[in-house]
Parts: structure tokens; C-alpha cells; sequence
């Protein structure tokens, strides 16, 4: 069960980070008159979430190693 959970964990973080935050990272995704400034804002906020993201990711599979096992 636990292999189970910590697998899904890393399939969300897996899916926040190369759907949700990447594709708000693309400025056509964005309204057609977006100020850069706010753009460039938005843009930095994404980098610290996919940095954290990564960070989680690291985590859970240490995790996995550890504990991922049935055995």
C-alpha cells in the first residue's frame, strides 16, 4: 500500500511540473495583452514552484527507495 501512495505522489508531482506550471510558463497561454513586467513576475514565482517541485520529487523518491519495497 505504502509503494502505492508514494508512487501516486510522484506521478502528481510528475504532473504539476510538466503540464500545469510549464505550460503557464509559455506566454501564449497568457492573454494577448499582458504587461511583461507582470508576465516576467508570474514567470519567476513558476521557477521558485518547479524548483520546489523537483525538490519534492527528490524526496518522494527517496522515499520510494526506502520504503517502496513489498518485501
Amino acid at each position: 500500500i505504502l509503494a502505492g501512495h508514494l508512487a501516486s505522489a510522484l506521478d502528481m508531482e510528475d504532473e504539476i511540473n510538466n503540464s500545469v506550471y510549464k505550460d503557464y510558463l509559455d506566454e501564449k497561454n497568457w492573454p494577448n495583452d499582458i504587461e511583461p513586467e507582470i508576465f516576467k513576475t508570474i514567470t519567476q514565482f513558476l521557477g521558485t514552484l518547479i524548483e520546489d517541485t523537483q525538490k519534492h520529487r527528490k524526496i518522494i523518491a527517496v522515499l520510494i527507495e526506502k520504503y517502496g519495497s513489498d518485501d
